[in-house]
């Protein structure tokens, strides 16, 4: 455990010095304006980012990477910053830099005990895995480093299923580069050391929000890490109304448990401090970076660019050729990303796979313009009660200041933050048959919530003495509190023995294994995407770029009619042909030889050269590939079984003719 802990913080403390250095060079180079220190440290941690990501993922992909016109935004963005001659912002080179980079170390230190505690197990020689869906995101290392493809699918066997496909690739390919370097588990490596870093960047952002507002940089930076944990408040007694825990995402995704979103704090982050010195032709840059590094964000963060923009228009403060150039970046980043995918070759589809009528079903018609009103505010009236806490915390620490509470600089950041927020709320209705439509309102409007809460924070609590300091540390640790009695990491636990006994066995065994789940583990549509939702989460442990196959065979009478899945029968539907056992099952109809669904696992194990099956609690093994099994390993903890197969022939699983497959099909 110890010298796990050594490599996980080494890693994140390369990767944290690395970018400092690096960025160092591009701010001597391009030279931009900061008048604050932590400001300044924030540009250099931040271009460094986006140089060790964008370069890397350049390099990959040969240019066809999403992440190249992130790399020229944030150029671009510190040419904005250009500094000029004459009078004008303090040198980026004026400042203590010992002690705020002893701020920032601090930082970076207290950041990665907590990630690391997340998933300590006390007494165990290993630590738990993280929650199902950062396995999954440390598995997709695996297109990215060795195929140099953007794209979400695991499908390894298969490979005219696989092409580019929009995600959020900005951490991704920072964890594929650690991983690429340090060779440490990349599941770790995701949730720990590339989780700090994004961390400790913004919380240096927040700290650099304070210290404009301000605050001493000592309270800059403790308010700034604090503010790590900002997110809606789970209160108890509204809990009870089943219109308010749909929304309760709101309040269980801290950047602390969801690091996903840290690239999306990073931007949003870097545009409210521009904002902050209305800088708004670097902010229009910044803006489209977060659209290009989390897709997610973009249609929201559009509709905030253009409100933005219409706010300094009618109030004078900037010219129709100086909005036009705030929106015009974001407005490129879309048609760039429009463009990036559809000159993609369109991957494989099996003919009536229905696509067109699944997206024709994700986008409501215009009979629903009623529903789509009441939800998008329903979404607004959730959003405030959730965030209720954090405004009444403003209003107790900032009501002796009177008319002078807020500055009237700080407008455009509110014009901008509200106009967003109705942008994601919107999106959030018009997406409502989508399944991961949720994420339209919350991926941009945590880090954008979190933000505004810090400048609205320090200019409440400045002044001399530490009493308003103290008492909004407190209050942000009241509010996580309160969330904490709900909040797991959602961590997979299995025992001590079990681990020590499979690891020397799974890392001996080829990278090719399947899974196995009951029907009952199945609880909503999410969990038949067949990449995400897997058993045997312990073996990220132990290998990088392995494959797990789902060998399992729901057959639901009706995804239509069955609870769990009917809300989203469509992209249920989806879910069950994105997997490769199906697509086996397609592929031997369309050439003549149906497979009938029992036999599919066994042809599966045989044809792909499964080396091992993880089973779940409650799944059963198939009775047909029970004589295939050398040895198996029963977990106390999880209940999960490992099956070692026997050794088979090399995998026989043949590229089918495609050409011959669609004219099979048309027949």
């Amino acid at each position: 455990m110890m010298l796990i802990s050594v490599q996980l913080l080494a890693a994140a403390a390369g990767g944290l010095g690395l970018s400092y250095g690096l960025g160092a060079v591009l701010v001597r180079w391009l030279r931009p304006a900061a008048d604050e220190a932590f400001f300044a440290i924030f540009l250099r941690l931040l271009s460094g980012l986006a140089l060790l990501a964008g370069g890397y993922a350049i390099l990959q992909t040969r240019g066809a990477t999403t992440l190249l016109p992130v790399l020229l935004l944030v150029l671009g963005v510190l040419h904005a910053l250009r500094e000029t001659a004459g009078p004008g912002p303090v040198s980026t080179f004026a400042f203590p830099w010992r002690r705020y980079l002893g701020w920032g170390l601090g930082m970076g230190l207290l950041v990665f005990a907590g990630q690391f505690l997340l998933v300590y197990e006390p007494g165990a020689a290993f630590l738990q895995t993280p929650f199902h869906d950062y396995v999954y995101y440390s598995r997709l290392t695996l297109p990215l480093n060795h195929l140099g493809i953007e794209t979400n699918s695991l499908e390894v066997l298969y490979p005219q299923f696989q092409t580019a496909q929009p995600y959020h690739y900005f951490g991704l390919w920072l964890n594929a580069l650690a991983v690429r370097v340090t060779g440490l588990p990349s599941v770790w490596v995701c949730f720990v050391s590339v989780a700090s870093v994004l961390l400790t960047v913004s919380a240096v952002g927040f700290a650099a929000i304070y210290a404009h507002g301000g605050l001493r940089p000592g309270w800059a930076a403790v308010l700034g890490l604090a503010t790590l944990t900002v997110t809606g408040t789970c209160w108890p007694y509204l809990t009870r109304f089943p219109a308010v825990v749909h929304g309760s995402l709101l309040a269980h995704l801290p950047l602390v448990l969801n690091p996903k979103l840290g690239s999306i704090y990073l931007f949003e982050l870097l545009s409210v401090l521009l904002l902050l010195r209305q800088r708004y032709r670097a902010t229009g840059l910044a803006l489209a970076t977060v659209t290009l590094a989390f897709i997610s964000t973009a249609a929201a963060i559009g509709i905030g660019a253009v409100g933005l923009a219409l706010y300094l228009r009618a109030t004078g403060r900037a010219s129709w050729r100086e909005a036009a150039a705030l929106v015009l970046p974001t407005a490129g980043a879309g048609l760039l990303l429009g463009l990036f995918y559809l000159l993609r070759p369109e991957p494989f589809q099996f003919p009536g796979a229905e696509r067109a009528v699944a997206l024709a079903t994700i986008v409501p018609p215009l009979s629903e313009a009623r529903l789509v009103l009441n939800i998008a505010i329903g979404a607004l009236l959730t959003y405030a009660l959730y965030y209720a806490g954090y405004a009444g915390l403003v209003a107790a620490l900032g009501y002796r200041q009177g008319p002078h509470a807020l500055d009237p600089a700080h407008r455009p950041l509110l014009a901008w933050a509200a106009a967003t927020v109705l942008g994601a709320a919107l999106m959030r209705a018009i997406g409502h048959h989508y399944l991961d439509g949720f994420q339209f309102f919350s991926n941009p409007i945590l880090p954008l919530s979190a933000a505004v809460l810090a400048v609205l924070l320090g200019r409440a609590v400045r002044g001399p003495g530490a009493t308003r300091p103290l008492l909004a540390l407190a209050g942000l640790a009241g509010l996580a509190l309160l969330n904490a009695r709900t909040d797991s990491a959602g961590n997979g636990r299995f025992s001590d023995q079990f681990l020590r006994q499979v690891g020397p066995v799974l890392r001996s065994l080829p990278n090719r294994g399947g899974y196995l789940l009951a029907d009952a583990d199945y609880e909503n549509a999410y969990m038949l995407w067949a990449d995400s939702y897997t058993a045997g989460t312990y073996v990220s442990n132990f290998k990088n770029d392995y494959q797990l196959l789902s060998l399992s065979a729901l057959v639901p009478d009706s995804l239509d009619t069955d609870p769990r899945f009917a809300r989203s029968a469509i992209e249920a539907r989806q879910a069950q042909r994105n997997t490769t056992l199906y697509r086996l099952g397609q592929f031997e109809r369309l050439a003549g030889r149906p497979v009938p669904p029992d036999s599919l696992p066994v042809a599966m194990v045989r044809r792909a050269g499964l080396a091992f099956i993880c089973a779940s609690r409650r799944a059963v093994l198939p009775l047909s590939l029970r004589p295939l099994v050398r040895t198996s390993y029963h977990d106390a903890t999880s209940g999960e079984v490992l099956y070692v197969l026997k050794p088979a022939a090399p995998p026989t699983m043949q590229q089918p003719n495609t050409a011959e497959l669609i004219e099979a099909g048309q027949k």
